[in-house]
């Protein structure tokens, strides 16, 4: 074959994979749910201390509270690394909420998030503590252990 006939066949499938993105895209994305990236790490995971925990970690949890305290959407078993947890109208209703991450042994964190339909952003005059991070669809902790345990 030559040159002339690939480029346009390249070219041919690129249109048509573009244009089924923008005709399914939208509708994809109304049917997913949202995925919150939730990176946990904790200060003495390279000691000797943190050897008594499994390969992930104490397993730790995260909580959404409401404005009242009241847990309004919680997942566990969160391990050290990046974790995948699914969010969306079904599971969490809009609002402003407390992120509190933690695990046992170790201080609780907690950040102010905003969740939009399927998204989680930071409010936009939060200020966040060193060790504690949060961006759209992701937050982030290093969560230090409790004194004398």
């Amino acid at each position: 074959m030559k040159g002339k006939y690939i480029v346009f066949i390249l070219v041919a499938l690129t249109g048509i994979v573009g244009g089924l993105f923008i005709v399914l895209g939208p509708e994809a994305t109304e049917k997913n749910p949202g995925v919150l990236h939730v990176g946990i790490r904790y200060s003495d995971e390279m000691s000797m201390a943190f050897t008594r925990y499994p390969k992930g970690g104490p397993g730790a949890t995260i909580r959404f509270l409401d404005a009242s305290g009241q847990v309004a959407y919680e997942f566990e078993n969160l391990k050290t690394g990046r974790n995948l947890v699914p969010i969306g109208p079904d599971r969490i209703p809009e609002g402003l909420y407390t992120a509190e991450i933690s695990a046992d042994g170790y201080l609780p964190r907690q950040l102010p998030v905003v969740v939009e339909g399927r998204m989680l952003n930071p409010p936009k005059d939060a200020d966040y503590e060193i060790g504690t991070h949060a961006d759209y669809n992701m937050v982030g902790v290093r969560l230090e252990p409790i004194e004398g345990q």
